[in-house]
């Protein structure tokens, strides 16, 4: 089993198929909510539909491409994190996440997040990291924001969200600066720096 220690109450843990009723059940209780950001509520109509997905995590994983993980807050699954796949040749990713509405507003998306962009520079080296948010999620653009991301690429027609498109607002950071940003905010430097 793999999975990610954020802090004492939340993990990323790669889903197994038996978690797809779980996972399933929380997407159609929040289907509204998660539909307003997301492209995918229309494809997930099933536990089949959950079942698929999971194991598209676990190839991803199984390809060294990167973990998308369920976020689970003491023990109780709320949501999922992750990176979408690796781009190895250019050592660049792009994090994607959501969380049922009731979990919102509590950090624990922008603590995932943290906890990802550390692991992107420690453990998997690499050099940028990007949050693709829609124009108008002002929830995950202050997320970005509070971590500390500046570069900024205005996207437009980015996405299609069922019946019309949606700008995207795409937030780069270095390596670099995710070390000098934690060593303005801790006072200490990040591992290997």
């Amino acid at each position: 089993m793999v999975k990610l220690e954020v802090n004492d109450e939340i993990c990323l843990k790669l889903l197994s198929l038996s978690d797809a009723p779980t996972l399933f059940t929380l997407v159609d209780d929040n289907r509204q909510h998660l539909k307003q950001w997301l492209p995918w509520l229309d494809f997930t109509q099933s536990v089949q539909d959950s079942e698929e997905f999971i194991k598209t995590t676990q190839k991803q994983l199984h390809d060294e491409l990167g973990l998308m993980g369920g976020i689970y807050l003491n023990h109780t699954l709320v949501g999922m994190c992750g990176y979408h796949p690796i781009d190895k040749i250019n050592g660049c990713t792009s994090i994607g996440y959501w969380l049922a509405k009731k979990y919102q507003g509590q950090g624990i998306a922008t603590q995932c997040v943290s906890y990802l962009i550390d692991h992107a520079f420690e453990t998997l080296a690499l050099n940028k990291v990007c949050l693709s948010i829609a124009e108008y999620n002002y929830r995950s653009q202050d997320i970005a924001l509070r971590l500390g991301f500046v570069n900024k690429e205005f996207k437009p027609d980015a996405e299609f969200l069922y019946d019309h498109r949606v700008n995207h607002i795409c937030y780069w950071m270095a390596r670099e600066e995710w070390i000098a940003h934690q060593v303005h905010i801790h006072g200490t430097e990040i591992d290997g720096a």
